[in-house]
């Protein structure tokens, strides 16, 4: 731990004011945000336990590889770049900054993006769904709170109340199959406030040269053409299917196949981290 980090973590271990979560992140929020995400990845401390009990835990190195296929600092540098990305993008969209906004983490997962997210917003404005129990259990069990709770896989509604001036979805369109992505689409936009922007990733078509889990050569080349005839190609994993449906695997689409199956959403701008090539950002606002 370099020597600020670790002397504004003592300031604040030995601060009689900071004696909430809220504190406690107001402190830290002095610190950049990869000092930030460092502190939470490291919670919790022996050396700083009032700190410890306020914060979050975080996951385990099994749970963050189970969920994401990295784990600690490499996930935590991906992490902080669509973070990054995500406030700079909204501000040139919306015109404001990604501060005392509600935040919809959709697809939340075990909390990783959303205490990265705590840099910008406080807690109690921060809402995550998903719909594997075992992610709500882990956002428990890392005491990250009420505010995150069990969603649908094909959701006609959301698990939330009032709107939302910012939503993301990282990771969740690259695996949905074309009815669960146009239900998710339509489920955010129903608590996504106008003029609010949605950020999403999709994979480009390039995604289908790699050695993609379950699908062989022929499988790949053939996702290949549909991305490019359809505008989305969807191979699905082997798991149980939902409401009849196979609705998770690996997916690939277009911005024009995304533009047509998104009303009341205007694509307003890309980008991409080379830190996590083949996820493609897509900044959407609610029109």
């Amino acid at each position: 731990m370099f020597a600020h980090i670790a002397a504004l973590l003592s300031a604040a271990e030995h601060d009689p004011r900071v004696a909430s979560r809220n504190a406690a992140i107001q402190a830290l929020r002095q610190l950049g945000l990869d000092d930030f995400g460092q502190v939470l990845l490291a919670m919790p401390h022996a050396d700083f336990p009032k700190l410890s009990a306020l914060l979050p835990a975080m996951a385990s190195p099994d749970v963050q590889m189970q969920w994401t296929g990295n784990h600690g600092e490499v996930l935590l540098r991906q992490s902080c770049n669509f973070i990054r990305s995500l406030v700079y993008n909204h501000a040139l969209v919306s015109g404001a900054v990604a501060t005392r906004l509600r935040v919809l983490d959709y697809g939340c997962g075990y909390g990783r993006l959303a205490r990265l997210m705590y840099y910008f917003v406080d807690p109690e404005d921060l809402h995550g769904v998903d719909p594997w129990h075992r992610s709500i259990e882990e956002c428990a069990a890392a005491g990250l709170g009420p505010n995150f709770t069990l969603s649908a896989y094909l959701p006609r509604s959301l698990p939330v109340s009032g709107s939302f001036e910012l939503a993301y979805a990282f990771s969740v369109f690259t695996h949905l199959s074309e009815h669960a992505a146009r239900l998710a689409l339509a489920a955010i936009r129903a608590r996504l406030a106008t003029g609010g922007v949605l950020a999403i990733t999709i994979r480009p078509p390039e995604y289908w040269s790699l050695d993609v889990s379950g699908a062989g050569p022929e499988d790949r080349a053939r996702m290949r053409v549909l991305h490019d005839t359809d505008g989305f190609a969807f191979h699905p994993h082997d798991l149980p299917p939902v409401e009849g449906e196979l609705t998770y695997g690996d997916t690939s689409m277009t911005l024009d196949w995304l533009a047509r199956a998104a009303p009341g959403y205007a694509i307003r701008r890309i980008d991409r981290s080379l830190e996590d090539p083949y996820q493609l950002y897509v900044f959407m606002q609610a029109t």
